[in-house]
């Protein structure tokens, strides 16, 4: 078979099921981004069409996701660590943090082979920036590995990202239980931005959206999982949350006034925790 290549032009490695959407890249595809394969770009216009509000909520996490760091940089944070959270646009983990921080320095891990290939060419020959290609279901892996544990120092406060990569980790994978593990090797000071799908909105029509979508996604590499308001917010059992909490899309500290259509993006849930204590 020969070699495809995506939206930028980047040759992907063949044997790879490319025939099916993937989570990763529909994620880029709605951030406006060029990190995609037309089968991606395909299912990401249709979603678009049928499930507006999906696509919304992509732009709304990934600028969550901005403003966490931007908190969490103020704050004294200089190394990252990125679990899963797709191929962004607009700017890295750790270019976004040196605008605060200089030396900011980040990890981040991908299993997906393309998302893990393009990660890599847009990060380039950063020597503070590494991506690799490991999955976030496997803690120990993630934490010990050489380049991990060469770039981030945890004895000194770290800021952890899963922001949408938990939403393609299924239930008996056990994800409180991971997020514990990851949580363990945190020193205090340490900050856990994270975002989840839930089904509980209060519009019908966003609700009937995300049905949708999560059909859309189980023909794809990347099958949804939702979860309640309540699991979520055990994920921070023990953490302080930094205002204003756990709240839907958009809400977070918003720079501007939400639009209505912003508003009634309330499939999911964003927030971010600072580890307190001892370990």
């Amino acid at each position: 078979m020969e070699s495809q290549s995506c939206c930028t032009g980047t040759a992907v490695p063949e044997n790879l099921d490319m025939d099916r959407p993937n989570g990763s890249r529909l994620y880029n595809y709605f951030l406006g981004g060029t990190s995609y394969l037309p089968v991606d770009r395909d299912a990401g216009e249709a979603i678009t069409r049928a499930a507006p509000h999906w696509a919304l909520g992509a732009r709304l996490t990934r600028t969550f996701a901005r403003r966490a760091v931007q908190t969490m940089a103020a704050a004294g944070i200089d190394q990252f660590l990125d679990l899963g959270s797709g191929i962004g646009a607009g700017g890295s983990v750790h270019e976004l943090a040196r605008l605060v921080t200089p030396d900011a320095r980040a990890v981040y891990i991908h299993h997906e082979p393309i998302a893990y290939e393009l990660s890599r060419e847009l990060i380039g020959e950063d020597p503070y920036a590494a991506v690799l290609k490991l999955d976030i279901s496997d803690p120990d892996a993630v934490l010990n590995h050489p380049v991990t544990r060469g770039l981030i120092d945890f004895d000194r406060p770290v800021g952890v990202l899963v922001v949408g990569g938990f939403v393609f980790v299924p239930d008996e994978a056990g994800p409180a239980e991971l997020l514990l593990r990851y949580r363990a090797a945190l020193a205090p000071g340490s900050y856990l931005a994270l975002s989840q799908v839930s089904d509980d909105s209060a519009h019908a029509e966003v609700s009937a959206e995300l049905e949708w979508v999560r059909k859309r996604y189980a023909a794809t590499s990347s099958p949804l999982h939702v979860r309640p308001r309540t699991e979520v917010a055990s994920w921070f059992d023990g953490m302080e949350l930094v205002e204003p909490g756990l709240v839907r899309y958009g809400r977070w500290r918003p720079e501007f006034p939400l639009t209505a259509a912003q508003l009634r993006c309330d499939y999911g849930y964003v927030g971010l925790g600072r580890v307190v204590g001892n370990r």
